[in-house]
């Protein structure tokens, strides 16, 4: 017998057990039934369960009940801080973003299941004590990998929890340099914060380098309403940014929305 704890996120175990021929399924009293050689090997898996593992012909000659252990489990303890002790504003790249399971609790399922351990550069400070150029942080995202992640430079809003360092969950900002060399945000400054009703920000024009242009010849018609016009100009095919909204203004978008209750103060 060999007890572990199965692989769940592999595709290959995924897809197997989609098979009905291989699968079934124990009823409330453990009985089960399924087609195979005395040669066979039945695996019996549970989540959250060590596996274990028999000969057909074993389960058969020596009468065995199976009995899955289940895996120890650690206590969960919210985190009840509102207000980060530290906050962090910088524009970054990436250099290394891994998924990580959440441990095993005892007494919650936790609604993401699992973050992604986050590792950025810190290529322009503004605002927040930086110690080193690149910083370690933890992003949750219900909907899979975070966006952010897709863009080469990004303003990214970092806040210290009960001594650990979060991402403020889905707060981010694609950057990209103008032709006089400033950082600035193309499209509507409050594209990620519609729900605002006193918009006080306004776009300017400006020329993004062409780094900052989307080739919308493959997009459907909802994809493309993103950039639509006054913000871009369209021409063979590629979505031209004309305005944009420099950093200082985009912290204050942020602060009337996500980060009201951040306390953001600037000299």
């Amino acid at each position: 017998m060999e007890a572990k704890t199965k692989n769940w996120d592999n595709d290959d175990y995924l897809n197997l057990t989609k098979n009905k021929e291989y699968v079934t399924h124990a009823d409330s009293l453990g009985n089960y039934s399924i087609v195979a050689k005395l040669t066979d090997t039945l695996v019996f898996a549970k989540y959250k369960y060590y596996t274990q593992k028999y000969l057909v012909s074993d389960i058969i000659t020596k009468n065995i009940k199976v009995q899955l252990v289940p895996e120890p489990c650690v206590p969960y303890v919210a985190c009840e801080q509102k207000v980060p002790t530290q906050f962090y504003i910088f524009i970054g790249q990436k250099i290394k973003m891994n998924y990580e399971s959440d441990p095993y609790y005892c007494n919650v399922i936790p609604l993401d299941g699992g973050g992604f351990d986050c590792v950025y550069s810190v290529d322009t400070e503004v605002y927040g004590k930086f110690i080193n150029d690149s910083i370690k942080f933890k992003a949750y995202d219900h909907y899979g990998t975070p966006s952010f992640s897709k863009y080469q430079n990004v303003l990214l809003f970092v806040g210290e929890y009960c001594g650990k360092l979060y991402h403020s969950k889905y707060q981010y900002l694609d950057m990209y340099k103008t032709k006089e060399g400033k950082w600035a945000s193309p499209g509507n400054p409050y594209k990620y914060d519609q729900f605002i009703k006193n918009k006080t920000v306004q776009a300017e024009r400006m020329e993004f380098d062409k780094s900052a242009w989307i080739d919308i010849s493959k997009m459907d018609t909802n994809q493309k309403k993103e950039y639509l016009s006054p913000f871009y100009e369209i021409r063979d095919g590629m979505a031209i940014p004309v305005m944009g909204t420099y950093i200082t203004d985009l912290i204050k978008v942020k602060k009337e929305s996500s980060l009201k209750n951040v306390n953001l103060q600037f000299n």
